[in-house]
């Protein structure tokens, strides 16, 4: 019997979600990474333009977000 046969009988467990997604990307119907990431948001910004995300953002060299200013020092201890 093959799997999917065995999966419609009830005697095959079905795979897990996980499992599900990642026999997806190794069989290549999905592509997955930074990469693909990269390639989807460039057909998205040629398709719809800025109106959806609005322009690429130019890096500051030295940033004054909050973020990314050092801790304060706790005071010291006697």
């Amino acid at each position: 019997m093959s799997t999917k046969k065995a999966r419609l009988a009830g005697t095959c467990p079905r795979p897990t979600s996980a499992e599900h997604v990642l026999g997806q990307i190794a069989r290549g119907e999905v592509r997955a990474g930074p990469d693909a990431a990269r390639e989807i948001a460039a057909r998205h910004q040629a398709a719809y333009g800025d109106a959806v995300w609005g322009p690429v953002p130019v890096r500051p060299a030295v940033s004054s977000g909050p973020y990314l200013r050092p801790h304060p020092k706790p005071a010291a201890t006697r």
